[in-house]
């Protein structure tokens, strides 16, 4: 995967340019430009205690990249949940990752626990270290009626649900009916309209991909939901889960 160049901005109505203080007409401005598919994995960190007296558990992580020694210096900690009612008793966090790593879509996702025990007493455990890596998802439309394609999916047997939305082959990234318009364009006729149109161009069968980031070993459940246009701009949608079962794959 590419890492698209920032996209420029040129003020080009020096009425408007008057207007805004430190900017004069002919100033070229930087915006930074999403790489595809940026974004979050959520996952769902679990301790269960084998031992008596556990006041806390605190859950501490620090993100590295391949061949480099941890930094622990860049630790974020949180504090685990108890799940009341379980024994021996659970205690969990969901936790965010990001898609790249300061630049590196391939990156080392080091956690750690630490228990505090009701004496006042701490002890930190083992450190452990996970692959993070990104996993190519394909859906081929043979019907021509998919406009949006989005994967429904989660790590950790349902724990914590997310989606993505695939791209069709064809329609670059930033393109402005792309996918990585339709968090905020979503329902936008104009948009929807001109993506129908920008997708019915793409020759036959039309394939949609998308990548999703989780840790080497992890498995992921996933489905798909369809989403075509009718002619007055309404989304029909549709789930392709196979058969009830859902997909699975280890990534």
């Amino acid at each position: 995967m590419k890492t698209q160049p920032a996209a420029l901005v040129r003020e080009t109505d020096p009425e408007t340019a008057q207007h805004k203080a430190g900017i004069s007409d002919g100033i070229a401005l930087e915006v930074p430009a999403t790489l595809p598919f940026e974004g979050f994995t959520y996952l769902k960190k679990e301790w269960v205690d084998q031992e008596d007296n556990i006041e806390s558990v605190t859950f501490g992580m620090a993100l590295g990249h391949l061949n480099s020694p941890v930094n622990w210096a860049n630790t974020e900690t949180f504090t685990m949940m108890p799940e009341w009612g379980t024994a021996p008793l659970r205690r969990s966090w969901v936790v965010r990752i990001p898609t790249h790593y300061e630049g590196a879509e391939r990156y080392l996702f080091h956690y750690f626990f630490q228990i505090r025990y009701t004496n006042g007493t701490e002890k930190v455990g083992d450190n452990f270290t996970q692959l993070v890596m990104p996993k190519t998802i394909e859906y081929i439309d043979h019907s021509g009626s998919c406009v949006h394609i989005r994967l429904h999916w989660s790590l950790s047997n349902w724990a914590y649900p997310q989606d993505t939305e695939l791209e069709v082959e064809g329609l670059e990234w930033g393109n402005e009916f792309s996918v990585s318009h339709v968090a905020y364009r979503s329902g936008d006729r104009l948009y929807e309209h001109g993506r129908m149109a920008a997708v019915k161009k793409i020759d036959m069968p039309r394939v949609f991909k998308a990548q999703i980031w989780a840790p080497r070993g992890e498995e992921i459940n996933y489905c798909f939901s369809m989403l075509s246009v009718d002619q007055h701009g309404n989304q029909q949608q549709k789930w392709d889960n196979n058969g009830g079962e859902n997909f699975k794959m280890t990534i």
